[in-house]
C-alpha cells in the first residue's frame, strides 16, 4: 500500500534528480528511473530493497495497467505502423514532393509545419505524432534541424488544443470551472465564462505567435541557433525525381482518415452521452478522446495497408515487415513515456503539488493573483509532467479565491482561471516528463534531451512576456485588447532583436550530434 508523506521540500527531490541527471548524462531512461527510485526511497525511509520493489509495483505496473495509458500506447503504435507502411509504399515520398513544390525554402518549410499544427487542433497527442511524422522528411530535405521541427510541433500541440473551441481539452477545462462554481454555490454559465476568459490565455496565444515569428523570420538564439547551424552545414539533399502526384494519396488518405474518423467518433460518442440540446463543446466533452483516437488510428492503419497492397506498391510480406519495423522503432520512446507516467504518479503520492500550494501562502493581493497562479501552475505542471492534473488541483482553489476578491466577478476571476490553464500548458510544454514533450520528440525523431534543451529558452521567454505584458498588468486593470497585441509585439521584438539567421558551422562527430538527419540517423516513425 502506498504511503503518502506529509508534503514538504523533499517532495520535489525526485524531479530534481530526474531533470538534473538528464541534463548531466543525457540518458533519459536512466534519469527517469533514478527519479522514480528516489521517490520510492522517500516513501520507504531510505530502505533500498523496499524502494526498488515499490518502484516496480505499484508505480511501474500501475503506469502500464492504466487503461488510458494503454490507449495512448496503442494509438502511438498504430500511428507509427501506419506511417511506416505509407513510407515503405512511397506515399510519404510523394507527399513530401508535393509539399516541397511550395515549401522550397527553410522558411516556407517551417511556416508550413507551423500551419499544419493549426490544422490538427482537436488533440495534442494526434498533433505531435501526425504533424511531426509527416513533416520530418520535409525538414530533412530543407535542412531544418530536428530540434526546430520538434519545437514547432510542440508549440502548436497543447497551445492549440487548449484554446480551440472544439477539442479534447475544452470539455475538461469547462467542466473544472463548472465544478468550481457549483462547489462555491454560484450559478454561472461555465462555457460563457470560459469564452470570456480566452483573451486572458496569454501564454498559449503568445506561444503560437512566437512560434510563427520563429518560423517566418528564420532567426534563432541559444541552443536552437547552434542546432540550426549544425544542420545547415550538412550537404544539401538532392531531391530524387518526383514520383507521380497520385502516389501521395497513399499517405494523404490515411492521415485524412485519422483526422476525420477521430472527429466523427468524438461527435458520435458525445451525442450518445450528452443530454439532448447540449452545446457542441458539451458533446465533444462527453466523448472519450482516447477511444476516438484509437478508432481513428485503427481505420487509418487498415486504409494504409489496403492502399499499399491494393496498388501493388507492397506485397503482404513487405507490409508485415513495415508494420513490425514501425512499431519496433517506437520502443524507446514508449519506455520513456511509461517512466514519465510512473514518475508523475510518484510525485503525486509525495504531495509535491500540496507543498507548492502551501508555499504560496494565504495573504495575496488581488492584483497579483493571476500572476502567482500562472507561476504556481507552471511549477506544478513542470514538476509533475501533467497539465490536466495541475488544472484539477488548482482550479477548485484558485477560482473561488479569485471570485471572493471582487464582487461581482470580473477581470481578476477571468485572468486567474485563465492563468491556471495557461500555466498548466507552460509546464506541459517544457517538462521533460510531459507526455506531449515525449511525443513531440518521438514524432519528429529528435533526441529527447536535445528537444528539451533547445525549446526551454523559447518557452521561458514567452512565459516572462506573458507575465510582464499579460497577467501582471491585467491584474492591475489593463484591458486584454491592449495587452495581447503588446505581448505579440514583444514576441516579435525578441525574435528579430535577439535572434540571428543561422550560419553553417563545422559538423561535430555523429556520436555527439543531436540534430539527427537522414545521413546520420535512421528515420524513426
Amino acid at each position: 500500500m502506498i504511503q503518502v508523506m506529509e508534503p514538504g521540500l523533499l517532495s520535489l527531490l525526485p524531479i530534481v534528480v530526474a531533470i538534473g541527471l538528464a541534463l548531466l548524462t543525457r540518458q533519459v531512461l536512466l534519469s527517469l528511473f533514478s527519479g522514480l527510485l528516489a521517490a520510492a526511497l522517500l516513501v520507504h525511509g531510505g530502505t533500498p530493497w523496499a524502494a526498488l520493489l515499490h518502484t516496480v509495483d505499484p508505480w511501474l505496473l500501475d503506469a502500464l495497467a492504466d487503461r488510458d495509458h494503454m490507449k495512448v500506447t496503442l494509438f502511438s503504435l498504430l500511428v507509427a505502423a501506419t506511417i511506416a507502411v505509407s513510407s515503405r509504399s512511397g506515399g510519404t515520398e510523394a507527399l513530401v514532393s508535393l509539399i516541397t513544390r511550395h515549401a522550397t525554402t527553410r522558411r516556407s518549410g517551417m511556416v508550413a509545419t507551423w500551419a499544419a499544427g493549426q490544422v490538427v487542433f482537436f488533440d495534442d497527442y494526434a498533433n505531435c505524432l501526425v504533424v511531426g511524422s509527416s513533416m520530418r522528411p520535409v525538414a530533412d530535405r530543407l535542412r531544418i534541424s530536428r530540434e526546430k521541427l520538434a519545437y514547432l510541433v510542440d508549440s502548436t500541440a497543447a497551445p492549440v488544443a487548449t484554446v480551440a473551441l472544439i477539442s479534447t481539452w475544452v470539455g475538461f477545462e469547462v467542466g473544472l470551472m463548472d465544478d468550481a462554481f457549483t462547489n462555491a454555490g454560484l450559478e454561472i454559465n461555465a462555457y460563457a465564462f470560459f469564452l470570456e476568459g480566452l483573451p486572458y490565455r496569454f501564454y498559449p496565444l503568445l506561444a503560437l505567435a512566437f512560434g510563427f515569428f520563429i518560423a517566418l523570420s528564420g532567426r534563432d538564439f541559444g541552443p536552437m541557433a547552434a542546432a540550426e547551424s549544425r544542420t545547415l552545414a550538412r550537404p544539401e539533399v538532392v531531391a530524387p525525381p518526383a514520383p507521380p502526384a497520385r502516389q501521395a494519396l497513399l499517405a494523404i488518405l490515411p492521415i485524412a482518415a485519422l483526422v476525420v474518423v477521430t472527429g466523427l467518433s468524438l461527435w458520435t460518442q458525445g451525442s450518445a452521452a450528452a443530454p439532448a440540446g447540449a452545446a457542441l463543446f458539451e458533446v465533444i466533452g462527453a466523448a472519450d478522446g482516447y477511444d476516438a483516437m484509437l478508432h481513428g488510428s485503427v481505420v487509418s492503419l487498415l486504409l494504409s495497408v489496403l492502399l499499399a497492397v491494393g496498388s501493388r506498391r507492397l506485397t503482404m510480406s513487405e507490409t508485415n515487415t513495415a508494420l513490425i519495423s514501425g512499431m519496433t522503432e517506437l520502443f524507446e520512446a514508449l519506455a520513456v513515456l511509461m517512466l514519465a507516467w510512473a514518475l508523475g504518479s510518484a510525485i503525486g503520492d509525495l504531495g509535491a503539488a500540496d507543498f507548492l500550494l502551501g508555499a504560496m501562502g494565504e495573504r495575496i493581493p488581488a492584483w497579483s493573483l493571476p500572476s502567482i497562479t500562472f507561476i504556481l501552475a507552471a511549477a506544478i505542471a513542470f514538476a509533475t509532467g501533467t497539465s490536466f492534473g495541475t488544472m484539477t488541483v488548482l482550479m477548485p482553489l484558485a477560482l473561488p479565491m479569485a471570485m471572493g476578491m471582487e464582487s461581482p466577478p470580473g477581470v481578476i476571476a477571468l485572468a486567474t482561471s485563465a492563468s491556471v490553464l495557461s500555466g498548466a500548458v507552460w509546464g506541459d510544454h517544457c517538462s521533460p516528463i510531459s507526455d506531449t514533450t515525449v511525443l513531440s520528440s518521438t514524432g519528429t525523431g529528435c533526441d529527447h534531451d536535445a528537444h528539451v534543451k533547445t525549446q526551454m529558452p523559447y518557452a521561458l521567454v514567452v512565459g516572462i512576456i506573458a507575465v510582464l505584458m499579460g497577467t501582471l498588468p491585467a491584474g492591475l486593470g489593463a484591458p486584454w485588447f491592449i495587452l495581447l497585441p503588446l505581448g505579440i509585439l514583444g514576441c516579435a521584438g525578441v525574435v528579430w532583436g535577439v535572434g540571428r539567421p543561422p550560419t553553417a558551422t563545422s559538423t561535430p562527430p555523429a556520436s555527439s550530434r543531436s540534430d539527427t538527419g537522414p545521413s546520420s540517423h535512421p528515420a524513426q516513425p
